[in-house]
């Protein structure tokens, strides 16, 4: 029975969110416990949505994403640290959940599938970094919930536009 990936990507963003602004909240008295939170809740989000969309060995799927989504924050965090840009740690938790979901949003071996996921969650990205420069707190509200959703909207534009080229 094949289901819906849109059941993962909710439940990975309702894990993902709290984590996010309850690690941001942490921030503020204690920066590596705030990293820490938000850390564990990209890995939580992803092994729950690589169970809920039923892919065939999902853990090592959720395992996966979960690689991607820490080296690509960790990345970005070290370029942070290298630049003093905060553009990069503020991209670091979107572009994190979002190289998850290209991998653990149930995978497939099309290479234009997987660019066209990725070049929505940048783009995705570029908004929440815009978000951030005009106001902290509604990037805060909205950053978590951005990543997930632009795969899935990547997946449904990618089937269309290959539907539409199909006739």
């Amino acid at each position: 029975m094949k289901r819906s990936a849109w059941l993962g990507i909710g439940v990975g963003t309702l894990i993902a969110a709290p984590s996010h602004w309850f690690g941001l909240f942490a921030i503020q008295s204690n920066r590596m416990m705030g990293v820490a939170i938000i850390s564990v809740g990209i890995i939580f989000a992803m092994y729950a949505m690589a169970a809920l969309n039923g892919v065939e060995d999902g853990a090592t799927v959720a395992f996966r994403s979960s690689m991607y989504a820490i080296v690509t924050a960790t990345t970005l965090v070290i370029v942070f640290t290298a630049t003093d840009s905060p553009s990069y740690l503020v991209a670091a938790p979107v572009l994190a959940l979002g190289a998850g979901g290209v991998v653990g949003v149930p995978p497939s071996g099309e290479t234009l599938r997987t660019l066209s996921r990725a070049a929505v969650v940048a783009a995705a990205a570029v908004v929440a970094v815009a978000v951030y420069w005009v106001d902290h707190t509604v990037y805060a509200l909205v950053a978590p919930l951005l990543p997930l959703p632009a795969v899935g909207i990547a997946d449904r534009l990618f089937d269309r536009g290959t539907a539409v080229l199909a006739e």
